[in-house]
């Protein structure tokens, strides 16, 4: 019969305002929520709640710095929060209190239907909210309820033991008595304020108007509502006094509804129901049979009312029927207005009986859903007893379990006892190792005592030998000069210009993006979109080491001075740094936002390290340490970094086309040169340390001087397309060759002293994206898109 129910009150106690009168905002720049109809105010906030029962509601909270109590408003029918906001922002500034109101499920922009459970989700709801999302305590809440609004209000103060107050306006003792002055609570009946207003504990205020049409004034009395907040703060003392002296003032109250002592309700559901199935039905059996009685007591009420309505209008009528000369026109508008009347009794009569039937109808299936749910009760039970079976099987084997545990525990206290002789034994060994070991350093002294005197025949011998060899060398001399290199010294070969490719090899997946040689070696080092980086034998073609820790693509590679450590810089925002004898990864530098696009490292130390990414900073890294020492923060982008000789300053080449030299140690920038009308791709410094090449994506390579920053050869040809904003172009090791890549696949060689084009080689069938020449011989190595390697010669 629940079903009934809630459709009884939805078309009867219902009607939220149709169409809404406001709509929910939210504001594009600074996602403030607001209603339509108002402007934002700092002080109040509108939200959107879920309840239990899968709809969202909304609420208003307006806040008074000055408020001690928080009021939970809910509204009446036929009204929503865009007609109630003004109101809400005056209840705030008299009364000094914090206001949250909230339109029920179905009303204004709420979604859902209203129905009596609703709305008492929806009051949850909103209660909850002030005491999760406001810290607002029971005891700080007092509750308003307007007519309607007074349902769930009741409700939830029946519930809360602790609650500041509450205040009722307009309320109704219940539903069915807003209708028919009935004396006793019936099953069908909603908001039976009357059987739950006993079970508030706080001071409860009632507010009517004596003009009220809707709700009879004998449904409560009349109080101030600023003389009650100011009550309500005072202590319980001054509370009691306060109450005293109001009812001596307090008219007396005609009718009896409001004194009638509080019943229990007849309604089904709120009774526990029998444990047997017999008990059930019987109970349904008896609430059916209520229900019919109470719908055939409406149907004699209403056919008694339009008998009297038939008896008090039948002498009007006789009266009409005899001729009305002498009465004149204006009785036969009566008579025609009375007819009309009746006419109008009847098709009430109609529609009620068709309600009737419709509810009749509802209640049966209202019945077959019972009986449903008595089955899916069954369910469970046997569900139940499965699971009670599953425990005690689960009970068993926890028994054996745990005999199996105080074995283990036996066989452990054993175990702990012959571990004790062994650390007894131990102990007793490790003496005797001291001993040994004293007895070993005393023959250890006599042998180095011996090995000393080795030592110093050794030095004698040698001392002999490069007193000889001065004399060889004295004899071997060139137009009256020694010649000698000094430790450390590099041959370099004057560079010859490679025509042929030696090797082709498929290094990456997707692409090989950097390529650079070791120090003073022939081994190529590659990293590409595969997230691999690999060294290889230019010799023998042949792969030597893969590198792999890698989370993202390659852009950009390093190597220290001294070939100990290999740098990346990745798409994954991120540096990693692998030891070269290991490959194993040393350090992952995180502090970069976006990818990391180039990266350089000292020639001089090898623990300074500078990195560039696309967040519009480059960083100063320490690599023994493995952290950041300084951050530089710049509008431009930079593609490409490179370190000078003196291992203190580096260059950048950068988006806006200039080209800048920078301090490591103090962050600031020492000169800045515009070196390209668009996007600087490659910095390049040669082995020497004097000459600067800079590439970009106007397809020019600039040479600059380093003492002077002064443009000393500008290389351009008609064919040469730089293919990214990463292409890497180099200078060879005797400064004579200038070597570029092409979007083409080809790879451009000029001379340094003429500008002319030494050779254009062709072996690549994608854009060539990176080129690099050895240290100490004439090998050349370029990347393309495809991740293909070609290494001249």
């Amino acid at each position: 019969m629940g079903g009934v129910t809630s459709s009884v009150a939805a078309k009867l106690a219902f009607f939220p305002p149709s169409p809404p009168s406001y709509e929910v905002v939210t504001e594009p720049e600074s996602g403030v929520v607001r209603l339509s109809r108002y402007p934002h105010r700092e002080n109040v906030e509108v939200l959107r709640l879920p309840t239990r029962r899968g709809t969202e509601i909304v609420a208003l909270y307006v806040r008074n710095p000055m408020a001690a109590f928080t009021v939970l408003y809910s509204h009446g029918n036929a009204a929503d929060l865009g007609q109630m906001y003004e109101l809400f922002l005056e209840l705030s500034i008299h009364l000094r209190i914090n206001l949250l109101g909230y339109d029920y499920s179905g009303y204004g922009q709420s979604s859902g239907k209203p129905s009596e459970q609703n709305t008492y989700a929806d009051i949850e709801t909103a209660y909850k909210c002030l005491i999760e999302n406001y810290g607002a305590k029971e005891e700080e809440i007092i509750l308003y309820g307007q007519s309607v609004g007074s349902g769930p209000t009741v409700d939830l103060a029946a519930r809360l033991p602790h609650l500041r107050a509450i205040m009722l306006h307009s309320p109704i003792l219940s539903g069915l008595r807003v209708m028919y002055p009935v004396k006793r609570t019936y099953w069908f009946d909603i908001y039976k304020n009357i059987d739950k207003i006993s079970l508030v504990n706080c001071p409860v205020l009632v507010i009517h108007g004596t003009s009220d049409e809707v709700v009879d004034f004998s449904h409560e009395y009349l109080k101030h509502l600023k003389k009650f907040i100011a009550t309500v703060e005072k202590s319980p003392s001054q509370r009691s006094t306060w109450r005293k002296s109001a009812e001596q003032f307090e008219p007396p109250r005609k009718s009896t509804d409001c004194f009638e002592p509080s019943r229990k309700s007849t309604d089904r559901r709120e009774k526990s129901r029998p444990s047997t199935e017999k008990s059930r039905s019987k109970d349904q059996r008896s609430s059916e049979e209520i229900g019919r009685a109470a719908i055939k007591r409406a149907i004699r009420a209403l056919r008694k009312r339009h008998l009297l309505e038939e008896v008090a209008h039948a002498p009007a009528i006789n009266a009409l029927s005899r001729p009305l000369v002498a009465q004149g026109l204006e009785w036969k508008e009566k008579a025609e207005n009375l007819e009309l009347e009746l006419q109008q009794c009847y098709k009430a009569h109609t529609r009620l009986s068709e309600q009737l039937v419709v509810e009749i109808a509802e209640c049966r299936e209202s019945k077959a859903l019972v009986q449903e749910k008595e089955e899916s009760i069954n369910n469970l039970r046997n569900d139940i007893s499965l699971a009670r079976e599953e425990n005690l099987q689960i009970k068993q084997d926890l028994d054996e379990k745990t005999n199996a545990l105080d074995l283990l525990m036996s066989e452990n206290r054993s175990l702990k006892a012959q571990l004790e002789e062994i650390r007894l034994k131990l102990n007793k060994t490790e003496t005797e190792n001291k001993d040994l070991i004293d007895r070993w350093m005393l023959e250890k002294m006599n042998s180095a005592e011996k090995l000393n005197e080795v030592n110093a025949m050794y030095e004698d011998m040698m001392q002999q030998l490069k007193v000889s060899s001065i004399e060889q060398l004295a004899r071997q001399q060139v137009d009256g000069i020694v010649r000698q290199r000094e430790a450390g010294y590099v041959d370099h070969v004057e560079s010859t210009v490679p025509s042929s490719c030696k090797h082709t090899i498929h290094a990456h997946e997707g692409g090989c993006g950097s390529i650079l040689f070791q120090y003073n070696s022939d081994k190529l080092i590659s990293g590409g979109q595969d997230r691999t980086v690999k060294i290889w034998d230019t010799k023998s073609g042949t792969l030597s080491s893969t590198l792999h820790g890698c989370l993202g693509s390659l852009l950009d590679l390093a190597i220290t001075h001294d070939n100990r450590f290999i740098i990346a810089a990745s798409s994954s925002n991120n540096l990693y740094v692998w030891e070269t004898s290991s490959g194993r990864v040393r350090h992952t530098l995180t502090g970069h936002t976006d990818k990391v696009c180039a990266v350089d490292a000292s020639k001089v130390s090898s623990r300074n390290l500078v990195s560039a990414a696309y967040d519009h900073t480059m960083k100063v890294w320490d690599l023994a340490k493995g952290y950041c020492t300084n951050t530089i923060i710049f509008q431009s982008n930079c593609n490409s970094l490179s370190y000078t000789m003196d291992g203190h300053t580096f260059c950048s080449g950068h988006v806006d086309g200039n080209l800048r030299i920078w301090d490591s140690r103090m962050g600031k920038v020492v000169s800045e040169v515009a070196a390209h009308s668009q996007a600087v791709t490659s910095i390049y410094v040669s082995q020497r340390g004097n000459l600067l090449l800079t590439s970009g994506r106007d397809n020019l390579h600039n040479l600059f001087d380093l003492r002077t920053l002064e443009i000393c050869g500008t290389f351009r040809a008609n064919g040469n397309r730089v293919a990214s904003n990463w292409s890497r172009s180099c200078i060879s090791s005797d400064e004579n060759c200038v070597v570029a890549g092409s979007a083409d696949g080809s790879i451009y060689i000029w001379s340094r002293l003429n500008n002319n084009m030494l050779s254009i080689l062709e072996g690549h069938s994608s854009p060539v994206l990176s080129c690099a020449y050895s240290g100490p011989g004439n090998t050349l190595a370029s990347a393309d898109k495809n991740g293909n390697l070609c290494i001249w010669c």
